[in-house]
């Protein structure tokens, strides 16, 4: 376990244990006491909490992104079970479902068209369902389907170059290879070709762009 974490378990469990003091014995010290060890958790959090702000682009409302992971952070230790999970690990799922949750209620589910009639992920309804539900990370489909896309479009474009290159057979060819596969994959022409890399690249895309309008 990594010190943040083990400073967290540590700073969750002076959160618990402030709480029922304070339901024990309500006033103002106990009641003192509950803020601080809140105080405590939330600084050792902060960090992650800007990475998750950032991640789910609420960077411009930052303010309403703190409310609803201090929202978090006060049901993660309301809920907390050690013998089930570090807390490091369960108030990641915590501040996830909130931030999200706040996502879909300023911009709206683009899924489902945007507006105030998309759904919001309620974290209390998968509580109820399940307590062992893992929240789906809403960021990683979207990176897998992009990561999948450059994939498929470097296979491609290797495929299209080395047709090329083939019909070409250029004394110069692994270098125009290479040349002409950077600039088909590019996603602006480059401004430091010089004119006779600039002639090449005219030339083979010209080519590419033949051959692959054929009917094969």
């Amino acid at each position: 376990m990594s010190a943040t974490s083990e400073a967290l378990e540590q700073a969750v469990t002076a959160l618990i244990e402030a709480r029922t003091a304070l339901d024990t014995a309500p006033g103002g010290r106990a009641r003192a006491g509950v803020d601080q060890a809140f105080a405590r958790v939330a600084a050792l959090l902060a960090p992650r909490i800007r990475y998750f702000t950032r991640a789910y682009g609420l960077w411009a409302d930052a303010e309403e992104a703190q409310q609803a992971c201090a929202i978090a952070i006060h049901r993660a230790a309301e809920r907390y079970d050690p013998a089930r999970a570090r807390f490091t690990t369960y108030v990641t799922w915590q501040l996830r479902a909130e931030l999200q949750a706040l996502r879909l209620r300023l911009r709206g589910n683009p899924r489902c068209g945007g507006g105030n009639g998309a759904a919001t992920l309620s974290l209390d309804a998968l509580v109820d369902v399940s307590a062992d539900m893992w929240l789906a990370d809403p960021l990683a489909e979207e990176a897998a389907e992009r990561g999948a896309a450059d994939c498929l479009a470097g296979l491609v474009a290797d495929r299209l170059v080395a047709d090329w290159a083939e019909r070409r057979r250029s004394r110069n060819g692994e270098r125009e290879r290479t040349l002409v596969r950077r600039q088909l994959t590019a996603s602006e022409a480059s401004d430091r070709l010089n004119e006779s890399e600039r002639h090449v690249v005219r030339r083979a895309l010209a080519d590419i762009v033949r051959h692959a309008a054929e009917p094969h």
